[in-house]
């Protein structure tokens, strides 16, 4: 099959922990080396050098360590983040359109640890006013622009580049899978509980991620925080007193989403801007059970898979796991229809098939309107997977599923993420309140993909989780 001419650019961003990231010809974040993993959860804290010396948020700390590539497999942080890998969206679009690698597809590694102003700065300079211009001059195509793909934390860098820097001038599309425009809690759960795993706390993860301005600015900016039983809902840069967050810092953090919002109500009153800016494509997980608020309770936040309106009524608002749904939507969308939603796990939206047929159509429609018809099948069933993290090698695993017709038939199959094989598979069971069950026996150490799946009309629903030696 030939493949579509692609008269623009094309860019790739991840989202945190995205890149890989090297200091003095060493590598410190690379899943890729098989030592990331173990080294996470060791007492000497090998990954130290990832640490960020207080008083440095936007700043470019000038610690030595540069990006190096996109993470093409999975990579985690349990608790924050964890991510499916790239390479199957890369493939998908050097399989699809005419680009080149370096001319006219970039992927775009950044120090996701920093400011994400940082990384917009060197989207500007590097692509904006650098590769694109060139692309221009080779083609003799002074009409042709950018269209980002960003998953996740990359979609904010996109965003504050054309909000804030008048990047919209130069990008035709922007498509983002999962991407917290409003954040996500779980970024609280990291800064105010650190990283545990039952009883068996994962100390010096949990300060090196502290550290990182990033983490900050994944922070919601909605309402979402209560300091105790019959607490007003307050947002968590506007307060203080939660356990281990920083209230300057994540003042600041807030201050950084308001920047983009502040950005996109001007711009919107610009001519120019509502003729020629960009369109943009939202690719939304849902129906994944979600932590969507917090409370204080005993010392601790507890996190909420529910969220509290003004009116005082409760609701569900199912995301992909990590973000809320209506978090994954951008602000100017807000109230609107447009997306595609996808029943599909933070970690692996950029590589449903779903997914990234929609970006292949969006895509596709921006120079035809037939594009559309590219648009994936209406599916019947979809799936709300529940799966922690992390287990211990002496913990079973129970994977839980609830499909949205109850009494679908489910199968639930673990694979290896390092060797591809196979390990598990079981019919799930029900398990009562529309839930279905199955247990699984304990695993070795290593990173295992989870893919739940039933008949022709059944969406498919991945995530990945670790299991690791519990430390002495």
């Amino acid at each position: 099959m030939s493949r579509i001419p692609m008269p623009d650019v094309i860019v790739l961003i991840p989202g945190i922990m995205g890149s890989a990231l090297r200091k003095g010809g060493k590598d410190v974040w690379d899943v890729s080396t098989g030592a990331v993993l173990s080294a996470l959860f060791s007492r000497g804290d090998s990954l130290q050098e990832l640490r960020l010396p207080a008083g440095s948020d936007g700043l470019d700390p000038q610690d030595g360590i540069t990006p190096k590539r996109l993470m093409p497999d999975v990579h985690i942080i349990p608790g924050l983040w964890k991510i499916d890998g790239y390479r199957k969206a890369s493939d998908t679009i050097q399989a699809v359109f005419e680009v080149s690698p370096g001319v006219n597809f970039v992927e775009f590694p950044y120090d996701w640890r920093l400011d994400n102003r940082l990384a917009a700065k060197r989207l500007q300079t590097e692509l904006g006013e650098g590769l694109l211009r060139r692309w221009r001059q080779d083609t003799n195509n002074p009409d042709a622009k950018l269209i980002i793909v960003g998953h996740s934390m990359g979609g904010l860098v996109a965003r504050y580049y054309l909000e804030c820097m008048e990047g919209w001038r130069d990008t035709r599309a922007l498509l983002t899978f999962g991407t917290p425009y409003r954040g996500s809690v779980n970024s609280l759960d990291t800064l105010a509980n650190g990283c545990y795993k039952g009883p068996r706390q994962l100390l010096d993860l949990s300060e090196t991620v502290r550290s990182f301005t990033s983490t900050y600015q994944l922070l919601p900016t909605y309402r979402c925080y209560a300091a105790g039983p019959g607490s007003p809902w307050v947002r968590i840069g506007e307060t203080t007193g939660i356990p281990n967050v920083d209230p300057g810092r994540a003042a600041a953090a807030l201050a950084f989403h308001h920047e983009i919002r502040d950005a996109v109500t001007r711009n919107q009153q610009d001519d120019e801007y509502r003729q020629r800016g960009y369109k943009i494509f939202p690719i939304v997980g849902i129906e994944q059970p979600t932590n969507q608020s917090g409370r204080l309770t005993d010392g601790r936040v507890e996190l909420l898979r529910e969220y509290t309106y003004a009116d005082g009524s409760v609701h569900d608002d199912l995301g992909d796991g990590t973000v809320p749904r209506a978090s994954a939507t951008p602000i100017e969308l807000e109230g609107s229809a447009r997306g595609m939603y996808a029943a599909d796990r933070h970690a692996s939206l950029q590589n449903a098939d779903a997914g990234l047929t929609h970006l292949k159509g969006a895509i596709f429609g921006l120079y035809d309107p037939l594009g559309e018809y590219l648009a994936p099948a209406v599916v019947n069933i979809t799936l709300s997977l529940d799966l922690d993290d992390i287990y211990w090698t002496d913990d079973t695993i129970p994977v839980r599923v609830r499909p949205s017709v109850d009494g679908t038939a489910i199968d639930a199959t673990i694979s290896s993420t390092t060797t591809g094989a196979v390990v598990a598979r079981k019919t799930l069971a029900p398990a009562g309140d529309t839930w279905q069950e199955a247990t699984f026996d304990p695993l070795p150490p290593d990173v295992y993909r989870v893919t739940v799946s039933g008949g022709t009309a059944v969406e498919q629903v991945a995530d990945i989780f670790t299991t690791l030696t519990p430390p002495a």
